[in-house]
Protein backbone atom coordinates (compact mmCIF):
# COMPACT_ATOMS: atom_id res chain seq x y z
CA UNK A 1 0.00 0.00 0.00
CA UNK A 2 1.59 3.75 -0.77
CA UNK A 3 2.45 5.71 2.08
CA UNK A 4 -0.29 8.24 2.79
CA UNK A 5 0.42 11.85 2.48
CA UNK A 6 0.22 14.61 5.14
CA UNK A 7 -2.59 15.82 4.54
CA UNK A 8 -4.33 12.43 3.88
CA UNK A 9 -3.34 11.54 7.14
CA UNK A 10 -4.52 14.56 8.81
CA UNK A 11 -7.60 14.30 7.40
CA UNK A 12 -8.63 11.59 8.94
CA UNK A 13 -8.26 13.26 12.68
CA UNK A 14 -10.29 16.32 11.15
CA UNK A 15 -13.59 14.63 10.32
CA UNK A 16 -14.31 14.12 14.03
CA UNK A 17 -13.78 18.22 14.35
CA UNK A 18 -17.00 20.89 14.51
CA UNK A 19 -17.46 22.96 11.49
CA UNK A 20 -16.53 25.73 13.53
CA UNK A 21 -13.23 24.41 13.59
CA UNK A 22 -12.88 23.12 10.55
CA UNK A 23 -13.67 27.10 9.66
CA UNK A 24 -11.45 28.29 11.59
CA UNK A 25 -8.89 25.84 10.14
CA UNK A 26 -9.29 26.79 6.90
CA UNK A 27 -9.39 30.95 7.64
CA UNK A 28 -5.58 29.86 8.54
CA UNK A 29 -4.56 27.82 6.26
CA UNK A 30 -6.10 30.69 3.96
CA UNK A 31 -4.38 32.99 5.59
CA UNK A 32 -0.68 31.09 6.24
CA UNK A 33 -1.10 30.56 1.92
CA UNK A 34 -1.45 33.86 1.25
CA UNK A 35 1.43 35.21 3.60
CA UNK A 36 3.93 32.52 2.33
CA UNK A 37 3.30 33.39 -1.18
CA UNK A 38 3.36 37.21 -1.11
CA UNK A 39 5.63 39.25 -3.51
CA UNK A 40 6.27 42.44 -3.12
CA UNK A 41 4.11 45.00 -5.41
CA UNK A 42 6.05 47.43 -7.62
CA UNK A 43 5.74 50.41 -6.06
CA UNK A 44 5.60 48.76 -2.76
CA UNK A 45 2.64 49.34 -0.52
CA UNK A 46 2.51 50.36 3.09
CA UNK A 47 4.49 48.11 5.83
CA UNK A 48 3.50 46.70 8.92
CA UNK A 49 6.06 46.87 12.02
CA UNK A 50 7.94 44.10 11.25
CA UNK A 51 8.78 45.01 7.88
CA UNK A 52 6.31 42.74 5.82
CA UNK A 53 4.04 44.78 3.23
CA UNK A 54 0.53 45.06 3.65
CA UNK A 55 -1.25 43.61 1.09
CA UNK A 56 -3.75 45.23 -1.05
CA UNK A 57 -6.96 45.45 1.16
CA UNK A 58 -5.24 44.09 4.41
CA UNK A 59 -4.57 40.52 2.82
CA UNK A 60 -6.07 37.86 4.59
CA UNK A 61 -2.71 36.55 6.04
CA UNK A 62 0.50 37.14 7.47
CA UNK A 63 3.47 36.13 9.60
CA UNK A 64 4.51 38.98 12.15
CA UNK A 65 7.44 38.78 14.20
CA UNK A 66 7.26 40.01 17.66
CA UNK A 67 9.68 40.89 20.50
CA UNK A 68 8.45 40.27 24.29
CA UNK A 69 9.97 42.91 27.04
CA UNK A 70 10.35 41.81 30.31
CA UNK A 71 9.00 44.17 32.61
CA UNK A 72 11.46 43.57 35.03
CA UNK A 73 14.73 42.76 33.79
CA UNK A 74 14.37 44.75 30.54
CA UNK A 75 15.47 42.06 28.29
CA UNK A 76 13.64 41.49 25.58
CA UNK A 77 12.78 38.35 24.13
CA UNK A 78 12.49 36.90 20.09
CA UNK A 79 11.18 37.56 17.97
CA UNK A 80 8.41 34.78 17.66
CA UNK A 81 6.46 34.00 14.82
CA UNK A 82 2.87 34.86 14.82
CA UNK A 83 0.44 33.90 12.12
CA UNK A 84 -2.10 36.89 11.76
CA UNK A 85 -5.04 36.19 10.13
CA UNK A 86 -8.71 37.05 9.48
CA UNK A 87 -11.34 34.40 10.68
CA UNK A 88 -14.18 34.61 12.90
CA UNK A 89 -13.98 35.66 16.47
CA UNK A 90 -15.75 34.00 19.39
CA UNK A 91 -18.46 36.72 19.35
CA UNK A 92 -19.49 35.79 16.08
CA UNK A 93 -17.79 38.65 13.88
CA UNK A 94 -14.81 38.69 11.14
CA UNK A 95 -11.57 40.39 12.67
CA UNK A 96 -8.24 39.70 13.07
CA UNK A 97 -7.04 36.58 14.89
CA UNK A 98 -3.23 34.79 15.72
CA UNK A 99 -1.66 31.69 16.08
CA UNK A 100 2.01 31.10 17.47
CA UNK A 101 4.10 29.59 15.21
CA UNK A 102 7.52 29.56 17.11
CA UNK A 103 10.73 31.41 17.90
CA UNK A 104 12.54 32.03 14.51
CA UNK A 105 12.59 34.18 11.67
CA UNK A 106 10.27 34.57 8.51
CA UNK A 107 11.89 31.94 6.07
CA UNK A 108 10.17 28.55 5.57
CA UNK A 109 10.82 25.21 4.36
Amino acid sequence: MPRRSRPQRLIQELQDWRDEELQDLAAMIAGLLEARQQQTPDPPLEQREDGTPLGRNGGRGHIELKMIPDSKTGKTYGPYRYLRYWGTTKTGKKGLKSVYLGKGNLTHE
